[in-house]
């Protein structure tokens, strides 16, 4: 008589348990990027207007004051990186408003230089 083989555990299952720590990870990066940005846009734009060391970056400024960040931007995107890998941590992330979003996704605010792409060394410039 042959010994009984158990069932293997369902896949869906599986994919369930890895969801959730993906999903557990995510928050824990996006309550990095949240207490880092104190709650306010991390948009800095670099400013035409020639500054004694250059050009005179600025923060994003809203109608009273500093706009509060209501979204969250991965600075390394594409078709199927967004969550999964580098893009997942916080420094790769920013915390924005809503229309700085929209003007980064809409390519009206783009990064200066194509260096290194993290939260800490990103600037944007306005292009239209």
């Amino acid at each position: 008589m042959m010994p009984a083989i158990p069932k293997p555990r369902p896949r869906l299952l599986e994919k369930r348990d890895r969801a959730s720590v993906t999903a557990a990870i995510d928050r824990a990066e996006r309550a990095k990027c949240r207490q880092r940005s104190g709650g306010r846009c991390e948009v800095i734009t670099v400013s035409l207007v020639p500054d004694w060391a250059g050009l005179a970056p600025f923060r994003c400024v809203g109608r009273p004051c500093f706009r509060q960040a209501s979204e969250n931007h991965h600075l390394i995107g594409g078709s199927g990186r967004r969550g999964r890998g580098k893009s997942m941590l916080a420094e790769h992330r920013l915390d924005v408003c809503r229309q700085c979003h929209q003007e980064i996704t809409g390519h009206v605010l783009v990064p200066v230089g194509e260096g290194r792409k993290d939260a800490a060394t990103v600037r944007f410039e306005r292009v239209k």
